[in-house]
């Protein structure tokens, strides 16, 4: 792949990117869109999958891996964490042999592995916006400045954005951490501008000094004889010594 098609990689996970920042917004009215913003965050990942068979490069396989590593973690654990939510609520109105030592026992341990798989998806999923910051400051010449800087910006907002969801139990984290991914996502999301002439350099044209014109010289060709005679002239005056005649 060459350098113009990794670049186009990078430029349809932008887009990708793009379309799950606005479906984050549209998750306010109903959650639904924000779990299709993730599913699209997942799928962008094949084109920073495709860029790497040709870079090769060790920041963008780990922050692909820990993404995917930490979205699987954070789903078990949701799933462990609601199954133990919901067994301790049902065993208070739905009678059971079970002994209670047992089954509140049984349900303090599935909330708390829930809550272990959930934010060590959330340390990994920091790590991955690590990663992919580092990979593009080391790998800035590969974009236009603005682009690169607004990309490791995004990077740093995703990252903090994360961290502040780890507070999710209190509500003004968890506010200021979703606009923080919402805005990470839009910065990282200008890399689908790559391509389309947007920043490109500006063009260094030669400028080639053409010769200046030199003054042309227009002398007349001498006359040699006298063309009413014939005679020999001497090329002194502007008559003919031997008749007379006037030469022009």
């Amino acid at each position: 792949m060459s350098n113009i098609g990794v670049k186009k990689e990078f430029r349809d996970f932008g887009k990708f990117i793009h379309i799950s920042a606005i479906l984050m917004i549209l998750s306010i009215a109903t959650v639904i869109t924000g779990f299709i913003a993730i599913i699209l965050v997942l799928i962008a990942m094949k084109f920073i999958k495709r860029a790497n068979y040709t870079l090769n490069n060790s920041s963008l396989h780990e922050f692909r891996s820990k993404y995917i590593r930490g979205f699987i973690s954070k789903i078990c654990g949701m799933v462990v964490l609601v199954t133990g939510v919901a067994s301790l609520v049902l065993f208070f109105y739905i009678p059971t042999s079970i002994p209670i030592y047992i089954s509140l026992s049984l349900s303090i341990i599935l909330m708390i592995t829930g809550l272990v798989f959930v934010y060590s998806g959330l340390a990994d999923e920091m790590k991955s916006w690590k990663s992919l910051k580092l990979f593009f400051e080391n790998s800035s010449k590969m974009f236009p400045p603005n682009i690169s800087n607004e990309a490791i910006k995004g990077c740093d907002k995703l990252r903090t954005g994360t961290l502040l969801n780890s507070l999710g139990f209190l509500i003004v984290p968890a506010i200021i951490g979703f606009i923080y991914q919402v805005k990470g996502y839009f910065m990282l999301a200008t890399l689908n501008k790559l391509e389309s002439g947007y920043d490109a350099p500006e063009s260094s044209e030669q400028q080639i000094e053409l010769p200046k014109p030199q003054p042309v010289n227009n002398v007349g060709s001498k006359i040699n004889f006298c063309p009413y005679c014939g005679a020999k002239l001497s090329g002194l005056g502007q008559f003919c010594a031997l008749c007379g005649s006037e030469i022009s």
